[in-house]
């Protein structure tokens, strides 16, 4: 009887840290949707970096794509500005 109780117990754990899991994975991907709509990123491709290779993965695809828009948004604005001197001009 007692052996029964233990593995029903631990049967029980496996399942409790299993359910554990999952809704760690489900904050984790909330948050990634969340901070992806936050920045204008697309959500879909995060969300399946997350799924297929994992949270770092998901987070670093998050940051190429908010430098790459960072970079396109100064691009375009530096474009509309005369360009500055590579240099500070002397003055004699």
């Amino acid at each position: 009887m007692g052996a029964l109780l233990r593995d029903a117990f631990v049967r029980f754990e496996e399942c409790h840290t299993a359910w554990l899991n999952e809704q760690e994975f489900v904050e984790l991907a909330r948050t990634l949707k969340a901070m992806a709509r936050d920045l204008g990123v697309p959500t879909d491709p995060v969300i399946n970096e997350l799924v297929h290779f994992g949270a770092e993965a998901a987070f670093a695809l998050l940051s190429i794509q908010v430098e790459t828009e960072s970079g396109r948004d100064f691009v375009r604005a530096s474009s509309d500005r005369p360009a500055k001197p590579a240099s500070v001009p002397l003055i004699h």
